[in-house]
C-alpha cells in the first residue's frame, strides 16, 4: 500500500520515537478530562468555581477548548484518516457519555446538555483545524516554512 499524505506524520512521529509520547499525551488528557468531569462539585470561591470568575460562557468555552485539544492530539496518534474520523466519533460519544455519567455518579453534580454540545464542538473544531493545519503543512512547497 502507498504512502498516503494523511498517515506523513504519523510516520514522522514513528520514526522519530515520539509516537508513543504523543499516545501518553492523548491518554493523558483522556484521564484528565475524566477526572475534572467526575470530580466533586467546587465549593463556591474555590478554583474550581467558574462562575466566581464572572466571565460568559467560560464553562462553555473551557469544555470546547479541552475536547479540541482532545481531537488534536488524536490526530497525532491516527494512522490513516478513517480511523482518525472513528476516533472523533468516540470522543464526541464520550464527551456526552461523561456529561450522563457526572449527574449519575457524583452527588451534587448534575448532567448538562449544554455541556455536552460543548464537548461535541470542541471536538468538531479541533478536527477542522487541526485536518486544515496537517492539509496544509503537506500542500506546502518544500523548503517553504513561514
Amino acid at each position: 500500500m502507498p504512502l498516503t499524505q494523511f498517515n506523513a506524520l504519523y510516520l514522522q512521529l514513528k520514526t522519530r520515537k515520539l509516537l508513543h509520547c504523543a499516545r501518553a499525551l492523548f491518554w493523558g488528557h483522556g484521564l484528565l478530562i475524566t477526572w475534572l468531569t467526575l470530580m466533586p462539585p467546587a465549593e463556591k470561591g474555590t478554583l474550581t468555581d467558574l462562575k466566581s470568575y464572572g466571565i460568559a460562557h467560560l464553562d462553555f468555552i473551557l469544555h470546547a477548548l479541552c475536547y479540541g485539544l482532545f481531537a488534536t492530539l488524536a490526530l497525532l496518534i491516527s494512522k490513516h484518516r478513517q480511523r482518525y474520523l472513528y476516533v472523533l466519533m468516540c470522543l464526541g460519544f464520550y464527551g456526552s457519555l461523561l456529561e450522563a455519567l457526572q449527574g449519575t455518579l457524583q452527588p451534587g453534580r448534575e448532567s448538562s446538555i449544554s455541556d455536552a454540545m460543548a464537548n461535541l464542538t470542541g471536538v468538531i473544531l479541533g478536527g477542522l483545524l487541526s485536518w486544515s493545519l496537517l492539509q496544509s503543512s503537506i500542500n506546502r512547497p518544500p523548503g517553504n516554512h513561514r
